[in-house]
């Protein structure tokens, strides 16, 4: 497909809020005017999921180019409906460019550029298509494998995609003599659930097939979007023999290894209640080490008044606690000047500056420094709970937030009775917590029941 479009005053765009030709009397155009032509150019003609492009063009009327014309931009993903993204002005020489990012969630976007016209030109429009590609995590992998025994291989698909119709192709090339070669190849099944930032995640269950060292990449194309490769895999070492399933190295079946996707983690958090409702439950950690999960926390814990709730469809100031999965923020809070001693987080110091903002803005549910009053916490008011804290991520970036959903969901210092929907641990076990995450091993934390065939079990993320 050439996205390289050229139309003159004489012709009808194929689709847009204006016309192509200019006002018409009984179907013929306005000879008072000059005839007008407009061509486009996009570098590249495909960018990358959630990309942008280079639009440029050149304006002319009898040869030459028309400078100083104000030109509106807008975009459409279906050919009928347009949304206005801009406007630019033509050069001295009649030429003009800007930058236009594609919408993420489709695999083409049409721009629309129209001048509208004066006494002496024909108004004009060109339209161009700007393809996508889809984005792939390398798949993840287990980093030593015995011959012919059964793994799981997973990664991350954006932009979401209907379950059950998205191809992503698993290849397996093993290392011969210095070169990769391509040895099996198996399709992978995709699962969306919507509401979860880590979806849709495409997974499959296989077997290599020889001993040596081996990578594996995803690769991706649709109807819509252009074909993609995912980055490859860290090396896989296939022994001779077979050994046990590899998230059961130890033969002690884990939490970790129950669930789904774990969001790529390397290191989760998982807490745990017995139903919809309890206040207080088991507050464990775990480590990913040499393709097994090892427990390395595991103490009780309390939370919000009103208990375990879905975090999917939780309320503001309900004084709940949600369940779900989500990537913990690259830092730790407390009020001391520093973090305790073998904390590896980001440490960020309340102040009488700081607040956590509910506000109905881009601040919502972040971390905000200022003098003036902030609807949300002014943290320096909790100098018990919060003298050690991180947030667990539900409803914050770099997760999915939603306006309503409630904010200040914490891990902190334990105080009586009940939060207000937070995770309390006794103030040794917050430190013990802090010393422990290892920000390059991807944390996050998990929040829910072991209630098997629900949607709020840990197991089902």
């Amino acid at each position: 497909m050439s996205v390289a479009l050229l139309l003159v005053a004489s012709l009808a765009a194929v689709a847009g809020p204006a016309r192509a030709d200019g006002p018409r009397s009984n179907g013929a155009r306005d000879t008072t005017r000059a005839m007008t032509s407009l061509s486009l150019l996009a570098t590249p003609e495909v960018v990358d999921y959630g990309g942008s492009a280079a639009l440029s063009g050149h304006l002319a009327s009898g040869g030459a180019g028309i400078a100083g014309a104000a030109l509106t931009v807008g975009l459409s993903v279906d050919g009928a409906t347009w949304a206005y993204v801009g406007s630019v002005t033509t050069d001295a020489n009649g030429d003009f460019a800007l930058e236009v990012t594609p919408v993420a969630a489709y695999g083409a976007t049409a721009f629309l550029v129209t001048f509208a016209g004066d006494a002496a030109v024909d108004p004009v429009e060109g339209q161009i298509v700007i393809g996508s590609r889809a984005a792939l995590d390398a798949p993840q992998v287990p980093r030593t494998v015995g011959r012919a025994s059964p793994f799981i291989v997973s990664g991350l698909l954006q932009p979401r995609h209907e379950a059950g119709t998205t191809p992503v192709t698993i290849d397996c090339f093993r290392l011969e003599s210095g070169v990769w070669v391509l040895r099996a190849s198996v399709v992978a099944t995709v699962r969306d659930e919507v509401g979860n930032a880590d979806s849709p995640r495409y997974s499959v269950r296989m077997r290599l097939p020889s001993a040596g060292t081996w990578q594996l990449t995803a690769s991706h194309a649709d109807a819509t979007h252009a074909p993609s490769i995912s980055p490859p895999s860290a090396h896989v070492k296939v022994t001779a023999g077979l050994d046990a399933p590899i998230w059961d190295r130890d033969g002690v079946t884990t939490i970790p290894e129950k669930m789904t996707s774990r969001r790529n983690a390397r290191q989760l958090i998982v807490i745990t209640g017995s139903r919809l409702g309890s206040r207080t439950g088991k507050f464990r950690v775990y480590d990913y080490r040499s393709g097994d999960w090892i427990r390395t926390m595991d103490v009780s814990t309390r939370w919000g008044e009103n208990g375990l709730v879905n975090g999917l469809t939780r309320h503001a100031g309900t004084r709940t606690t949600p369940t779900g999965i989500w990537r913990l923020p690259g830092y730790a809070f407390g009020t001391h000047l520093r973090a305790p001693r073998g904390a590896m987080l980001n440490w960020r110091h309340i102040t009488q500056r700081s607040w956590w903002s509910s506000e109905h803005n881009d601040t919502y549910n972040t971390w905000v420094e200022t003098s003036r009053y902030v609807y949300g916490e002014h943290l320096a008011d909790y100098p018990g709970p919060y003298e050690f804290a991180v947030s667990s991520g539900y409803n914050a970036l770099p997760n999915t937030r939603v306006y309503g959903r409630g904010s200040a969901i914490f891990l902190h210092v334990v105080h009586p009775g009940y939060s207000a929907g937070c995770v309390m641990l006794s103030r040794a076990n917050v430190i013990r917590l802090l010393r422990q995450i290892i920000p390059g091993r991807r944390p996050a934390c998990a929040i829910g029941t072991l209630r098997t065939g629900t949607r709020t079990c840990v197991y089902a993320y």
